[in-house]
């Protein structure tokens, strides 16, 4: 809640699948011990959609296993409530402008 951890991108043309979320996640743990120490052994409430792979019992073990809570999902399965004001508060600097190449957004979204 105090900031984003982690950010990455998808190659164009790929879609999330089980294997690259227990990535993601795992790269998550990694960010939260680096950026937030202390804070893993509070314990890690983790929101996200329905989607098939997020809820398959691989992730859901990998999940367990990283030692993150998930909280049931919500009624929406395309955006999570605190997709609400994450993506609100990212969109701002971005608003009115165009990007000619995918590289370009990429850095801006990252500053």
């Amino acid at each position: 809640m105090e900031e984003i951890l982690l950010l990455d991108w998808l190659p164009v043309k790929t879609t999330i699948n089980s294997e690259n979320y227990i990535e993601e996640l795992t790269e998550l743990r990694k960010a939260i011990k680096r950026e937030r120490r202390g804070k893993l052994i509070h314990g890690v409430l983790l929101q996200h959609d329905n989607a098939m792979p997020h809820v398959s019992s691989k992730i859901m073990d990998t999940i367990h296993d990283l030692g993150f809570e998930c909280l049931p999902p919500i009624y929406s399965p395309a955006l999570a409530p605190s997709d609400y004001w994450s993506f609100r508060e990212m969109e701002r600097p971005l608003r009115a402008k165009r990007f000619d190449y995918f590289k370009r957004l990429e850095k801006e979204v990252k500053h």
